[in-house]
């Protein structure tokens, strides 16, 4: 009884699909990343309230200063990426890219799918 209980409010679709998880292996390689998650954690095909997918990167801490020009441009690429090869629900149409610093802060860059998809670049 206890199992099914635990089945049935267990929220679905939370896995990585494989493209997510090749994306995610090569952004984690390409900015020597942690870690990285993304948000929502489930509901992945069928959203019910989050409009936003969001990729977290958790970066080691770097004694340079951070070059917020170059990580947005990163961050654009990288949107475009999950527009070209990850097919996500229509029901999102922000992507935000957060790069997560231990000492220096969060650094947040959020695009709206629609100008994502006008620059039609396949990567």
């Amino acid at each position: 009884m206890g199992i099914f209980i635990f089945w049935l409010f267990t929220p679905g679709d939370g896995e990585l699909r494989p493209a997510e998880k090749i994306l995610f292996e090569k952004v984690k390689s390409e900015s020597k990343a942690l870690d990285i998650w993304r948000e929502p954690k489930y509901h992945i095909s069928d959203p019910r309230d989050s409009v936003t997918y969001r990729l977290i990167i958790r970066k080691k801490e770097s004694n340079i200063n951070i070059d917020l020009d170059s990580l947005k441009i990163k961050a654009k690429d990288i949107a475009i990426e999950i527009e070209n090869k990850l097919n996500l629900n229509s029901k999102f149409i922000n992507y935000e890219i957060i790069y997560e610093y231990v000492r220096s802060g969060d650094k947040k860059f959020k695009f709206k799918r629609t100008e994502i998809k006008k620059l039609n670049i396949k990567k």
